[in-house]
């Protein structure tokens, strides 16, 4: 490793995420392979996954073959030994996740819970949820802008934004890492890493891509760029249904009105024009219960001639909007559970 400016115990803390990391990342290796890929001395992986074996944290699956000498034991990340708990929160429901140490969804159950008392709702399910399990991360997935403590979110019928102070409660109460994040920025990270298992030459970590979620009389995006996330200074990134028209009406209001296909056609392909000219992603993901399936293809032609072949990407269709809303949790839930300490390189 680079020089950590750390205290002995926590660089030691430094070096079990770095060989976390390195696991999850790779599913299996061996000492001298963790010793290569995170740089940390041979004797220090050796003592670090003696402890970690007899914690239960990782488990041997097998050595090598030999190439003359003695044969090199690979190790893995047990699945059953810690995991994380998640709550996707969108469109008046909540779904309740169980994830392993891989960002995999091991259960998935609907909260019966109306959106005024989410809230409440998520602490039980995680009362639940911490009483059956051994959890080392807790996510939440919500509609708003998301930052260390909460969400800020507009209430009906009112135009100022109100906190909700949920993630510093979660971590009084559990005192367990917690991640918090906008339900579309975990949708637009769970379409890509969806997306990379499906085409398996792509890379998730170097993505460059958009998505494009539409519904009644709103339009909103998520982005990333060079596979990460993008937010903004104040996190307002993808916040597109905001943005004044020629006519000085926000784009949501101007896209509430009826219009035909071809208008419709026209407006989208106009809007995806627009994300393309910034961002120059290689896809545009389009979905939500606003967007008109039948008339996708017909985008992507028009994006087509619309702009100069450098500067297209490819339009795609994501058709379930929760599926990848849970994977995205999930992903950043597991995460979380990897980077127990913030490692500070000189």
């Amino acid at each position: 490793m680079d020089a950590l400016n750390a205290k002995p115990g926590l660089l030691k803390q430094a070096n079990l995420t770095e060989i976390r990391c390195f696991l999850r990342e790779k599913g299996t290796a061996t000492r001298a392979e963790i010793a290569e890929g995170t740089r940390i001395s041979g004797t220090t992986v050796r003592a670090l996954l003696c402890e970690m074996l007899e914690d239960g944290e990782i488990e041997s699956v097998g050595r090598d073959a030999s190439s003359g000498g003695r044969r090199a034991e690979r190790y893995g990340l047990r699945r059953d030994r810690y995991y994380g708990a998640a709550v996707c929160i969108a469109e008046g429901k909540l779904h309740g996740l169980l994830v392993d140490v891989y960002g995999q969804v091991i259960e998935s159950v609907l909260l019966d819970a109306p959106e005024e008392e989410a809230p409440r709702a998520v602490f039980d399910f995680l009362d639940g949820v911490t009483a059956r399990h051994e959890i080392r991360a807790i996510g939440v997935g919500a509609p708003g802008v998301a930052d260390g403590d909460g969400f800020l979110r507009k209430r009906a019928q009112e135009d100022a934004l109100h906190r909700v102070d949920i993630g510093r409660a979660l971590r009084e109460r559990y005192g367990l890492p917690v991640v918090l994040e906008n339900d579309l920025i975990a949708t637009t990270l769970g379409f890509g890493r969806c997306y990379a298992r499906e085409f398996p030459e792509e890379d998730p970590e170097h993505a460059n891509m958009a998505y494009l979620y539409f519904e009644p009389g709103c339009v909103s995006a998520g982005f990333i760029v060079g596979g990460r996330i993008v937010r903004g200074i104040n996190r307002f990134a993808g916040e597109i249904g905001l943005v004044p028209m020629l006519d000085e009406r926000p784009l949501d209001e101007w896209m509430a009105e009826p219009m035909d296909d071809a208008r419709y056609i026209a407006c989208v392909t106009h809007i995806a024009g627009w994300v393309c000219g910034m961002l120059n992603p290689q896809y545009v993901a389009l979905g939500g219960p606003g967007l008109r399936r039948d008339c996708v293809a017909a985008v992507g032609e028009g994006l087509s001639a619309l702009l100069p072949g450098p500067m297209q990407a490819e339009i795609l269709y994501a058709s379930d909007r929760w599926h990848d809303y849970r994977d995205g949790m999930a992903y950043l839930t597991a995460q979380k559970m990897m980077n127990r300490v913030k490692i500070v390189k000189a």
